[in-house]
């Protein structure tokens, strides 16, 4: 699956456990959730935000400037992807020329350095949008969290970010169950913000928990798979890993 043309390169990646595809996504979820704060809206500003960029660096198209179609496709109101556009030509990441919308040269040097820290292979490209991925992965971690807001609208970053380590963990490693202290690690959250988050998705019933059989001071997460919107995640996570196979393939 990583098996990749020699056009696209791993620029200095330092990926956290594996270079596998849905690693790499999981890197690249926690480290935006390092830079952004956990609240109540930042999974809808993180999803409009991969929006853009899979306009950018997966497909190196301009995104276009009509807010009300951008809101119908990314399920939002007009205020607020107007809000956020405002605030991202204010902060110099966007410029919009017509009815498009172009990134800007500090958005693309940031994104490049954030990328290759997430271990995602890119193209160096002579144009605006400066690099390109070697796959849609942008575009999967919005999707991603389009799945998760639909269950639960309060939903966090940082709830997107634990359900992609668990299913990391179960896809990667074979491992179905994990402790707060290996996401902790994995995702270099504080105990109390985890804590918080892991209450949020077992009362959505999305995580399952119980007590370790051998130490019942330890609690094993794992996902609820018998639940329908846990088996929608399941479904666009197999069809994202289907797709970069036969690309991959197709790229020999």
């Amino acid at each position: 699956m990583n098996q990749l043309a020699d056009s696209f390169i791993l620029r200095q990646a330092l990926p956290k456990r594996s270079r596998h595809a849905l690693s790499m996504v999981t890197t690249m979820s926690s480290l935006a959730l390092a830079q952004m704060q956990t609240s109540k809206t930042s999974l809808r500003t993180y999803r409009l935000k991969c929006h853009l960029m899979s306009r950018f660096f997966d497909l190196n198209k301009a995104c276009t400037a009509d807010e009300a179609k951008l809101g119908r496709e990314v399920n939002e109101p007009v205020a607020f992807v107007r809000r956020y556009l405002r605030q991202a030509v204010l902060k110099d990441r966007i410029e919009i020329i017509g009815q498009e919308i172009w990134p800007k040269t500090g958005l693309v040097r940031d994104h490049r350095e954030w990328f290759c820290k997430a271990g995602q292979f890119i193209q160096e490209r002579e144009s605006a949008f400066g690099f390109q991925t070697a796959y849609p992965s942008i575009g999967f971690a919005g999707d991603f969290s389009g799945f998760v807001l639909k269950h639960a609208p309060a939903a966090t970053l940082t709830h997107v970010c634990i359900l992609l380590a668990l299913w990391e963990a179960k896809i990667v490693f074979r491992r179905s169950e994990l402790t707060a202290r290996d996401l902790a690690s994995r995702l270099g959250l504080c105990k109390s913000t985890l804590s918080t988050a892991i209450m949020g998705l077992v009362t959505s019933e999305q995580l399952l928990a119980r007590a370790d059989p051998n130490d019942d001071r330890i609690v094993l997460l794992s996902l609820r798979l018998d639940k329908a919107w846990v088996q929608e995640q399941q479904d666009l996570i197999r069809s994202y890993l289907q797709k970069l196979s036969v690309h991959s393939s197709a790229l020999g």
